[in-house]
């Protein structure tokens, strides 16, 4: 059983992952939004379903950020999958930057997936009350 100052600490962990979690949500909805719609700088994108797909995926990302930062322990794998798709998103971007070359809007994107996936690592939830050890 953890003591006192332990429970304040994984309280404020899980306050600091419901707020990550909310973040995502959003982001995910507005881009998702943006390339369903195709609004914004993807308004003129050659491949338009691609674009709608992503959309579409990217809402879906969304409420499951939602359904996490309700209950991060009980969605443990809603977050394992947004760890791996934000992860899998990073590398991505970071393979087209090294072989297309600098391509400024790109690395503005990089920054907030680098701490995303980072953050979500860390504030990755036990796998339940009183124990110990990740999920």
């Amino acid at each position: 059983m953890a003591g006192p100052s332990g429970m304040v600490r994984e309280a404020s962990r899980r306050r600091l992952l419901e707020f990550v979690e909310l973040v995502y949500a959003c982001l995910s909805v507005a881009a998702g939004v943006a390339l369903l719609l195709s609004i914004g700088p993807v308004a003129h994108a050659a491949n338009q379903t691609s674009e709608r797909i992503l959309g579409a995926a990217l809402l879906a990302f969304g409420m499951g950020a939602v359904a996490v930062a309700r209950d991060p322990v009980r969605n443990r794998a809603l977050l394992q999958v947004e760890i791996v798709f934000t992860a899998l998103c990073t590398l991505s971007l970071v393979w087209r930057l090294l072989a297309d070359g600098s391509q400024e809007r790109t690395w503005l994107l990089l920054v907030p997936l680098v701490v995303g996936t980072a953050l979500l690592v860390w504030l990755y939830p036990a796998s339940g009350p009183g124990q110990k050890g990740k999920g």
